[in-house]
């Protein structure tokens, strides 16, 4: 295939965004605090005409649409302001209409939810409007918090697609045929009582059903047989448990069903014809190290999957259609030190998108087409960083003090591995991983300022097995928190760190690891939250008003009310003896707004020196542009005040 790439579809960006480049040396804050230009691009089912998720030099979002049979430059069809309601992502219905996620926090009781919202807009800019509207929930006391669960396209039907929302009952979602054109709607399957969500088959039937027992933390999966009515139990489980099952999908075969389900220890991918009274699991593919976390891929036109999106050790994606296979590899080929993702490809699979990157580069979306062999540059995710190269991340491995092995990334300075000014940076969730892949905007940001990063996947992250996971539970606090002061160490140990230079900075549970850091370690020299939780009981109590106790109390373990008091770092504002920055958005849904300010009236009380920032309007994600790129500029100033690039 040949690689031929051209400047048109950059030309057409430059209304939104300069151009200009920068060297290594003198990249600005404002690039690395400003979220992508171009966050999507997908094709259109025609192929003819391209969308793309970009954010403008003001911090509005946009989606911007270009027919590829005409003349003429990217425009606006849509914009959010972001700040009353995020947009997120879209795709595309038909050639003529794009249908687009968006996001909102919303007071609930003295609490913030998240609310999502399905928006409709035709291509040529008008009608941008709720796909739902507030006769669809008229035998509701309110509007339904989440609206935007398309479980199926439904690929033959040129009207309509199925969406999971509550309508009938604000106890559980119904499944509604939803005709996109005209805003009307029909539930083709009520809500039961417990029922969590749903799922259709490769025919577009509902087949597969999601219970959930908030009071117990305990799920099941109920199937109803091809061509009948009767729905039955297929898998009965408990959250957190080695007995956890995700249905992934369904093929060919009317009652056969690809699912993630733990072997030896590891999540693993099987199938099985449910169906049978006693069926009998075929193991599909499993990895010896890692968990196999991932989702089926298919092929227009086929109903069985032709794959699925894990990625083995050359980051290739795990194919079993021998055809699609070759293609795969033709493309992997012409980016061999690059990570490559397929997006979205027309309806005749003729015209793709393929996305672009690495740990050193910013991505790049190209445009292909099979039948002529080509392979288009669209555009760059981040045209400023176009022609940089940054240190790559490199896995390493360290011991914590009880012997466990713990995988880390380290990212160094260009040019420097010893005696660092070091930023630790563990992750959040904190039931989540970090990679080795991938572009990172906050590392590369600190690299280029000069510090070492250490990432570490402490205990409790997944991708290692199930008793890697467990052995996170009850440990906020506690052996999680061994693991990120051992990673330091560690540094130290490696003559990387600086041990007078080293700085704690997280966001969410990386946050609260900050911040713990700060007050049990002596390691730390500085210390940065963003969005960190701060007092346990008061994230426990939350919980309740929104039914996600149970599920905390495994992922806090059984401790008492005076246990989770003493791993708060609200109550351990005392021993802390070095400056925090603590960062705190008031539209956060995820660590609410009392936690930065509790934190801070502690600081204050215990006189450690800090700086704190309330931003409005900001969420958990760093989402509007002004608030990042305040984020990034304090950090910068605070690291280079207390330990130096």
């Amino acid at each position: 295939m040949e690689k031929k790439l051209f400047s048109i579809s950059l030309l057409s960006l430059l209304f939104i965004f300069s151009g200009t480049t920068y060297s290594q040396e003198q990249i600005p804050t404002d690039v690395f605090g400003s979220p992508p230009l171009i966050g999507t691009v997908k094709i259109s089912p025609s192929g003819e005409k391209i969308a793309m998720y970009a954010t403008l030099q003001n911090g509005d979002s946009a989606i911007l649409v270009r027919d590829l049979t005409k003349n003429e430059p990217l425009r606006p069809i849509a914009t959010s302001d972001n700040r009353t309601l995020k947009l997120l992502s879209f795709n595309w219905f038909n050639d003529d209409i794009i249908l687009a996620s968006a996001w909102l926090a919303a007071d609930f009781y003295g609490t913030k939810l998240d609310n999502t919202r399905l928006l409709r807009v035709n291509v040529d800019g008008t009608g941008f409007e709720p796909l739902f509207k507030k006769r669809h929930f008229k035998d509701l006391p309110w509007q339904p918090p989440q609206q935007t669960g398309i479980i199926d396209w439904l690929e033959d039907d040129d009207d309509h697609i199925l969406v999971s929302v509550r309508v009938s009952n604000m106890r559980s979602p119904d499944v509604v045929k939803v005709n996109v054109k005209k805003n009307t709607i029909k539930i083709i399957k009520k809500g039961v009582a417990g029922t969590s969500g749903w799922m259709t088959d490769e025919n577009g039937d509902v087949r597969v059903g999601y219970t959930y027992d908030r009071n117990r933390s305990a799920g099941t999966i109920i199937f109803k047989d091809h061509g009948s009515t009767k729905w039955r139990t297929i898998w009965k489980y408990t959250t957190l448990s080695e007995d956890s099952v995700s249905v992934l999908g369904f093929g060919e075969e009317p009652n056969k069903v690809w699912f993630e389900a733990y072997k030896d220890g590891r999540i693993a991918i099987f199938s099985a014809d449910i169906s049978k009274q006693n069926f009998e699991p075929e193991l599909v593919y499993s990895h010896p190290e890692r968990d196999v976390e991932t989702y089926l891929r298919y092929k227009k036109g086929s109903k069985d999957p032709i794959g699925i999106g894990f990625r083995d050790e050359n980051y290739h994606m795990i194919t079993w259609d021998k055809e699609e296979a070759e293609f795969e590899k033709s493309i992997y080929e012409l980016f061999p030190d690059q990570d490559v993702y397929f997006g979205t490809s027309s309806k005749d699979e003729n015209r793709y998108i393929i996305f672009v990157e690495n740990s050193s580069t910013p991505g790049s979306f190209y445009l292909g087409d099979r039948k002529l062999g080509t392979l288009d540059l669209v555009a760059h995710s981040y045209p400023a960083l176009a022609n940089s190269i940054f240190p790559a991340k490199e896995a390493v491995t360290y011991k914590a003090r009880d012997g466990l092995d713990i995988e880390a990334f380290l990212t160094l300075p260009e040019g420097k591995d010893k005696n660092l000014p070091t930023v630790i940076f563990p992750h959040g969730g904190p039931i989540a991983a970090d990679g080795e892949k991938g572009f990172d905007y906050w590392t590369s940001f600190f690299a280029n300022r000069g510090y070492a990063v250490v990432q570490m996947n402490f205990r409790g992250s997944t991708g290692y097995g199930y008793d890697f996971m467990k052995a996170g539970l009850g440990q906020w606090g506690g052996q999680m928190q061994d693991d990120v002061e051992d990673a330091t160490t560690w540094a130290i140990e490696e003559g990387i760190a600086d041990p007078e230079r080293i700085c704690i900075v997280g966001g969410s549970y990386g946050g609260y690891a900050a911040l713990m850091g700060a007050a049990t370690s002596d390691l730390y020299k500085c210390s940065v939250s963003f969005a960190g939780v701060s007092d346990l009981l008061y994230l426990l109590d939350d919980s309740r008003r929104y039914g996600g106790e149970e599920t905390l109390r495994i992922m806090l373990g059984d401790k008492s009310r005076a246990e989770l008091k003493e791993t708060s770092p609200v109550n351990l504002a005392d021993k802390i003896e070095i400056p925090v920055l603590l960062v705190q958005g008031d539209d956060d849904s995820r660590v609410l707004l009392r936690h930065g300010q509790s934190m801070r009236d502690a600081l204050v009380e215990a006189g450690v020196e800090h700086i704190y920032i309330e931003q409005e309007d900001s969420d958990h994600f760093l989402t509007l542009k002004r608030n990042r790129l305040e984020f990034f500029k304090e950090t910068e100033k605070f690291l280079e005040k207390y330990i130096g690039s």
